[in-house]
């Protein structure tokens, strides 16, 4: 890989990514295989009436109300040489993200008690150029993190995870890959880190974890099971033999008794396809065009046609046009305007 990071799956460990073998499956075969597991997880949960525990803002609450499983799911990812026995969230305010402007913001802030901070992200939509985010994320983290007058040796580890509901890397067989910063020249010289305390990224990718078989140690398997369940056997089984797991799915059937949780996510859900619809569109026809008003033009068509979209969305499931209107940051009037003209 062409690429000054290492790929590693316990600490201090160096490997060149281990590839697909090109005769037991394709790039393609494994997109798909992901894309389905997750599509079958989501069916579950629409089902049932629950909130996806993959949906960013139940995520966020789940981690923020259970310490214990926090804890859990950080040793189970990073496997630090000494367990964390205690994490903290640093940033357990609520705030969704409901319009269509670029909010770069961490999803959980974590400090650890050895002074580790790490960020998670949950990424259940559109994969857009995740390296170069994960790396502005740590990059924020690490410059935040030393006090004035102290030495450059006292900046604590960093980590960003991104807990993805599909596969991220085809040409990749593990469902969990790890990357640290290593020397690349001479090309002919072994790789080495360039130090133990520098950032790492974390991509976990629960379809994949789900549909190759991967292995991963069985806690991070009960983690997919919970997170991205192939049956309703497995979920109920999941909550019956650990009951850390059966906390947390009471929290998830609770969070999706509360309407107007569960309509924030939602919201989100289809304000991010909206978005990316929009984008998408608007850049054809800009395209087609050939001139910068087509793309403009297109972004604001996008942007009405997404709000009535959501807005007829949650008119059938409910919500009055107050409730939509405060939602999306406009005013009633405009909310009936929009709706008229659709």
């Amino acid at each position: 890989m062409n690429s000054p990071f290492t790929r590693s799956h316990e600490i201090g460990a160096f490997s060149e990514a281990k590839e697909l073998n090109p005769h037991q499956t394709t790039r393609s075969t494994v997109l798909s295989e992901a894309r389905r597991a997750a599509e079958v997880a989501r069916r579950f949960f629409d089902s049932r009436n629950l909130i996806r525990p993959t949906g960013d803002l139940i995520f966020k609450k789940l981690m923020s109300e259970s310490p214990e499983a926090l804890l859990d799911l950080l040793n189970r990812i990073l496997k630090p040489q000494s367990r964390f026995v205690s994490a903290i969230v640093l940033n357990g305010e609520i705030l969704p993200e409901l319009d269509g402007e670029k909010a770069s913001r961490l999803d959980i802030l974590v400090e650890c008690d050895d002074g580790t901070k790490v960020d998670i992200e949950m990424q259940c939509g559109p994969n857009e150029a995740l390296e170069q985010r994960a790396m502005f994320y740590a990059s924020r983290i690490y410059a935040s993190s030393l006090p004035e007058g102290q030495a450059y040796s006292q900046l604590p580890h960093c980590a960003v995870i991104f807990i993805l509901e599909e596969a991220y890397f085809p040409d990749l067989e593990d469902g969990h890959n790890e990357f640290r910063m290593c020397r690349m020249w001479p090309t002919e010289k072994p790789r080495v880190e360039l130090g133990k305390g520098l950032p790492s990224l974390h991509f976990v990718e629960l379809g994949k974890l789900r549909s190759s078989g991967a292995k991963e140690d069985p806690i991070l398997l009960s983690w997919v099971g919970f997170m991205l369940p192939a049956s309703p056997e497995e979920w109920n089984t999941i909550g019956r033999e650990d009951d850390m797991f059966s906390d947390l799915k009471k929290k998830v059937e609770k969070f999706s008794a509360d309407h107007n949780l569960a309509m924030q996510q939602r919201a989100i859900d289809e304000g991010r396809m909206g978005r990316h619809i929009e984008i998408a569109g608007a850049y054809q026809r800009g395209k087609e065009e050939g001139r910068e008003e087509g793309r403009e033009e297109g972004r604001e068509e996008g942007r009405e046609a997404e709000r009535c979209a959501i807005a007829r969305r949650l008119l059938a499931k409910g919500m009055s046009k107050t409730e939509i209107a405060e939602i999306q940051g406009i005013s009633v009037d405009e909310l009936e305007r929009i709706l008229q003209e659709d």
